[in-house]
């Protein structure tokens, strides 16, 4: 196997740079793009609100980020054993999960109850 990365290695170094008439069709496609870019203006209307969902991929990224945020903070909020309980013990089988209480439930957060 790393005899044919080697060969592949040794066959892009042997290969030719590209010509100075590729590279500067390259850079002017480059510049035009960028020109294009510089003279659009932002949507208007929509608030901040728009501006904020339209920058982290629209409703599909906020609908995505809500998600996780919620799944990261109830994983975070339940003891990782609860965690373990629902999914049926397969933490446990994959070594994720081992019996020491470091993070005790939410009974001990609560007044009275706990140990």
């Amino acid at each position: 196997m790393t005899h044919e990365l080697d060969d592949l290695f040794a066959a892009a170094r042997k290969a030719e740079a590209p010509g100075d008439d590729l590279v500067a069709r390259v850079l002017a496609d480059a510049a035009a793009v960028q020109a294009e870019a510089a003279t659009r203006t932002a949507p208007s209307g929509g608030g901040w609100m728009s501006g904020l969902v339209s920058g982290i991929g629209g409703w599909f990224g906020a609908g995505g980020l809500v998600a996780a945020t919620t799944a990261g903070l109830l994983i975070g909020f339940y003891a990782p054993d609860t965690v373990d309980t629902v999914l049926g013990g397969q933490l446990s089988e994959l070594g994720l999960v081992t019996q020491d209480d470091l993070m005790p439930g939410l009974a001990y957060l609560l007044p009275g109850e706990g140990g």
